[in-house]
């Protein structure tokens, strides 16, 4: 019977894993099996997509009406927003963004001189996350800026408009949201791909029509593009790695839970995790190495490898919701061994405060849309733009979760 029930394990962890049961290699060769080197930028394989349901296309023009923001028609909002306004200039996420970006200072305001009326078009992976909330706020306080600093009101003001599936994994979805915002002509375009083998084709039309594409979060990995907006992840992965080995004593068994596999972010943070233990850690054993899938719930995936390796001692999570189902699994199975997170929700920031999760990269949000907007505007200027933008990220654990400092990678 034991056997029955670990040989049905195995097949759910082999539906979204890539290292895992019985009689595997150790982690070596789950990093050797990894996909995706960290200088590529993102997404795989569309799936074809049903036709859109009416419910579906209601949804779709409530997003875009909520979407339009900093325009016109929002301006008695704007109005009310201005009251209570932070003063971002000082805040650790600009100044950080202003030091560490590259070699042009994407804080700053000085050589820009949008058109009247321009128009940035954004399709985010998703808009209902709060990370994606957050770089939305970004990209808003730069446009205002960008039209205060111009004197632009009324027709006059750069307009923003932001779009985006309500599934972070559907990819055909987004694909029609950038081919709607494409054929509307916008100045610039900001997108967040969910697939890195996607919109190669919307690239390149983009830049058939003088449309410079300012990807945010996670790349592709072909098309012209200006430039990448990003957390280095293979680097995170790599701290996340060294962090892990010294918690456990730099040996034992460890397992790795993982987003959408086919994002340039799941990649790079897993690879840049698996590289560093796979060399430096021989005493450490990565025994799975489990994607997030239509087949299996992260929380199920996370249970099977609990009972398939009762011995595991870590947990690296590459984003919110993995960190979220592995400490729901453990919760559930009433183990305590050390979790290492991705993302800044409220969920790992109570975790760290209960000592249920050892820490958490947060990534700067905030700092990746503001500067989104600015690599967008250089570049329709034909002003210099760095190809990688590193917007940083910070490890928060018990010692600096409750700094005022940090406050501002944190969400929810």
């Amino acid at each position: 019977m034991k056997k029955a029930i670990a040989a049905f394990l195995c097949i759910m962890l082999t539906t979204g894993m890539i290292s895992g049961c019985a009689e595997r290699e150790p982690e070596s060769e789950a990093a050797q099996e990894n996909t995706g080197a960290e200088e590529s930028q993102e997404p795989q394989d569309s799936q074809e997509e049903p036709e859109e349901s009416q419910e579906e296309t209601a949804e779709k023009e409530e997003n875009a009406q909520v979407a339009e923001s900093t325009g016109e028609e929002d301006q008695e909002a704007g109005d009310q927003e201005d009251s209570q306004d932070r003063d971002m200039t000082e805040d650790l996420t600009m100044s950080v963004l202003k030091d560490q970006a590259g070699t042009v200072d994407y804080t700053s305001l000085e050589e820009l001189t949008p058109e009247a009326g321009s128009r940035i078009a954004v399709v985010l992976k998703s808009t209902r996350d709060e990370f994606w909330t957050t770089v939305r706020d970004g990209i808003e306080d730069a446009v205002k800026a960008l039209n205060e600093k111009m004197g632009y009101t009324g027709e006059d003001q750069i307009m923003v408009s932001f779009d985006g599936p309500t599934d972070d994994s559907d990819v055909e979805k987004q694909i029609d949201l950038i081919d709607t915002v494409l054929s509307e002509n916008p100045t610039i375009l900001c997108i967040a791909a969910i697939d890195r083998q996607s919109c190669e084709a919307q690239l390149e039309m983009a830049a058939e029509n003088d449309i410079p594409v300012v990807m945010l979060d996670s790349g592709v990995e072909s098309g012209p593009i200006s430039a990448l907006c990003a957390t280095d992840n293979y680097a995170a992965g790599t701290e996340a790695a060294k962090k892990m080995a010294e918690a456990i004593g730099d040996e034992g068994q460890i397992a790795v839970m993982t987003h959408t596999e086919s994002t340039q972010t799941s990649q790079d943070r897993e690879k840049g995790f698996t590289d560093e233990i796979s060399k430096n850690h021989p005493n450490i054993e990565i025994v799975n190495i489990s994607h997030e899938n239509d087949d299996f719930t992260m929380e199920k995936m996370a249970d099977a490898v609990f009972t398939l390796y009762p011995e595991v001692e870590g947990y690296f999570c590459t984003n919110e919701d993995a960190s979220g189902a592995v400490l729901d699994a453990l919760d559930a199975a009433g183990k305590e061994i050390t979790v290492i997170g991705f993302d800044s929700g409220e969920q790992q920031q109570n975790a760290v405060k209960n000592g249920t999760e050892l820490g958490f990269f947060a990534q700067n949000p905030y700092g990746m849309g503001y500067a989104a907007v600015i690599a967008g505007v250089r570049a329709d200027q034909n002003l210099e733009v760095d190809t990688f933008i590193n917007t940083s990220y910070q490890w928060i654990d018990s010692s600096n979760l409750e700094n005022e400092e940090y406050s501002s990678y944190l969400y929810g």
